[in-house]
């Protein structure tokens, strides 16, 4: 039974976001660039970048929860792959705009006007999709695949009841919320609030939601988890409104098929280990999607999976 209390202890923990600081080795990352471009419609949309300014352009989509910060984790690496990477903020997450009523078929035109104030209109880009971000790179492939050079989902949440897919431990509270969004908004005010007055005691609960292997990699290092926190703190920055719509997205129809998707370069990533995203979210993607190819390690976890494949993950941008 799904209460009050459980959506509290949960909400802010449904698909960790992912960071990091340093690197095993204590390397120091890129710098964090931030920013936002301001959309014709007059709406912000905030932005982090990494890597090497004048490199090719790879966009990163968060997860839900999650903001530009997670790109962090993936920093020296693409300093390594001479990539331009540029964490984009969907509407009401961290620095950009809540925009009332918004699909997830909304963000490839919003992509591409960001794109194009990037100083890359016409240009070809790659995305990363990190878990909740997997509707909106799909999205991207089924409106823009003329623009798109390759996307890589990694950890990526499938809709949801789909055939064939061991739900995720988190996907009944995901129904929930999609049910009584009024009381997911009250479960999500009160982790705020728990967020901000207590943040250890808050990812002591929600990293019991982790595998193994992710609570060793993020536990394990202060700055992870100062950052873990940080990232947090940027999804709900503006209030739960953004990540509540998020959730509510995510949740539903994303408005398209995925047999319907035009053929594509696609790789998907997923951890072996992940009680998030379990790899079935992996094979039913590879299924569905057209020209996609699928890798799974056995040992990682839904943060883990990302960390550890990084390099891999650039390479595939051309």
């Amino acid at each position: 039974m799904i209460t009050r209390r459980s959506v509290l202890l949960a909400s802010l923990s449904l698909t960790p976001p992912v960071i990091a600081a340093r690197g095993a080795r204590g390397a120091s990352p890129t710098l964090e660039r931030s920013g936002c471009i301001r959309l014709p419609d007059g709406r912000k949309m905030g932005y982090a970048e990494y890597g090497d300014p004048t490199g090719r352009l790879v966009l990163y989509f968060h997860g839900t929860p999650g903001s530009r910060v997670e790109a962090r984790l993936i920093s020296e690496e693409t300093d390594a792959a001479g990539i331009r990477l540029v964490a984009v903020e969907r509407p009401g997450i961290g620095l950009s705009d809540y925009q009332v009523g918004r699909r997830v078929l909304d963000c490839p035109p919003d992509i591409e006007r960001f794109v194009a104030a990037l100083g890359y209109e016409g240009t070809s880009f790659g995305v990363v999709a990190m878990s909740g971000g997997a509707p909106y790179a799909l999205a991207c492939v089924k409106c823009i695949p003329h623009r798109l050079t390759h996307v890589a989902l990694v950890s990526g949440h499938t809709p949801m009841n789909a055939s064939g897919v061991k739900p995720g431990n988190q996907d009944k509270l995901i129904e929930f919320i999609c049910r009584r969004p009024r009381l997911g908004e009250i479960g999500l005010r009160a982790a705020i609030r728990m967020l901000h007055r207590n943040p250890s005691r808050f990812m002591q609960r929600a990293s019991k939601e982790w595998s193994a292997a992710d609570r060793q990699l993020i536990l394990g290092n202060p700055e992870y988890r100062t950052l873990f926190i940080r990232t947090v703190k940027e999804a709900v920055r503006c209030g739960p409104a953004g990540l509540l719509r998020a959730i509510q997205l995510l949740g539903s129809s994303w408005g398209f098929q995925l047999r319907e998707l035009p053929r594509s370069s696609v790789s998907i990533w997923q951890g072996g280990c992940d009680p998030i995203t379990p790899p079935s979210m992996g094979r039913y993607f590879q299924q569905q999607v057209a020209g996609s190819e699928l890798m799974i390690d056995p040992r990682a976890g839904h943060l883990t999976m990302p960390k550890w494949h990084a390099a891999e993950i650039l390479a595939r941008f051309p």
